[in-house]
């Protein structure tokens, strides 16, 4: 994965935070959520915003019946992150790290898995135990957009 800064990074950090971002991914392939809440500062409340929630996680307990709401209907998932767009010192302990993403999943039941493609804006910040999350949203595209690129995709090869 590929990251842009607005400033040099140390390189301590900027190797930290690919770490943080690789074991997202690895969390949510596993569906392993006990690794993906360890990823989080537990010290003040999550915000999290999900493209399919309603509304904004703000509350440990709300993040957490998410989770568990997620593990029972998820059948098998896959995410990846495709792009890293840039990350921005905040403060001097905290960035915010913007990424697209992929995700797959199966869900109990249904005939055919889903995918799809969101914008993600993270915040992270630095604790004694490394880089954690603090917020977490997701920006899908808007639907005229994402119609414009079905139908771009959508375009036999080598028509000009």
């Amino acid at each position: 994965m590929t990251m842009t800064f607005d400033a040099e990074p140390d390189s301590a950090d900027l190797a930290a935070i690919r770490q943080v971002l690789a074991e997202l991914e690895n969390a949510w392939r596993e569906l392993d959520f006990a690794a993906l809440r360890g990823l989080w500062d537990e010290t003040r409340p999550p915000v999290y915003f999900a493209e399919e929630a309603p509304e904004p996680l703000l509350e440990w307990s709300a993040l957490q019946n998410y989770w568990d709401l997620t593990r029972a209907s998820i059948e098998a998932m896959g995410m990846r992150i495709t792009a890293v767009h840039g990350l921005r010192q905040l403060a001097p302990d905290i960035v915010s790290v913007v990424y697209a993403m992929h995700w797959d999943a199966r869900v109990r039941g249904a005939p055919t898995p889903l995918g799809g493609d969101n914008r993600v804006c993270a915040t992270l910040r630095r604790t004694n135990t490394g880089w954690r999350f603090i917020q977490y949203v997701e920006s899908p595209l808007a639907p005229i957009v994402y119609m414009k690129r079905l139908y771009e995709q959508s375009v036999t090869p080598g028509f000009t």
